[in-house]
């Protein structure tokens, strides 16, 4: 069984408006599940959460270090792990990323690859500007 998201709209810095492979996500904290969209991001290696959503969800961090987008920037972050509910309809499931909180406000919920990508056989159709994805039953690797 397969499910799919179409892209959605999002309007640049410029004002342009372009289409994203951006999907809805629950996030699972301490006390509360957060529902939130967020861009699919394939050059992504680790899911990056903004600083205001951390701090409501109340994530465990476990160490601090720096990386580097697409600017080149570095920028500090912590590290953490976070339980994450994706789905659709009937098909939800539930399982743990690792993520990256910078310590700047004002961050994209971004959704990298590492603990996320590996669920699912994912499929990018950008002529019908979809997302299509198919569950991988491999064990989870690390997290």
């Amino acid at each position: 069984m397969s499910f799919s998201f179409k892209y959605k709209s999002s309007k640049l810095n410029s004002g342009k408006i372009i289409r994203r492979p951006i999907v809805p996500v629950t996030f699972c904290g301490k006390n509360t599940n957060l529902d939130f969209f967020g861009i699919l991001d394939t050059g992504s290696d680790i899911t990056l959460i903004p600083k205001e959503i951390a701090e409501v969800l109340e994530i465990d961090l476990i160490g601090e270090n720096e990386t580097t987008g697409i600017s080149g920037k570095k920028i500090k972050v912590n590290e953490g792990y976070l339980k994450i509910i994706f789905g659709k309809d009937r098909q939800e499931y539930f399982f743990t990323i690792p993520v990256l909180i910078p310590k700047i406000e004002g961050c994209q919920l971004i959704i990298g690859r590492l603990g996320f990508f590996e669920q699912f056989k994912i499929t990018f159709c950008e002529a019908e500007e979809r997302i299509i994805f198919k569950k991988s039953f491999k064990k989870q690797k690390y997290y």
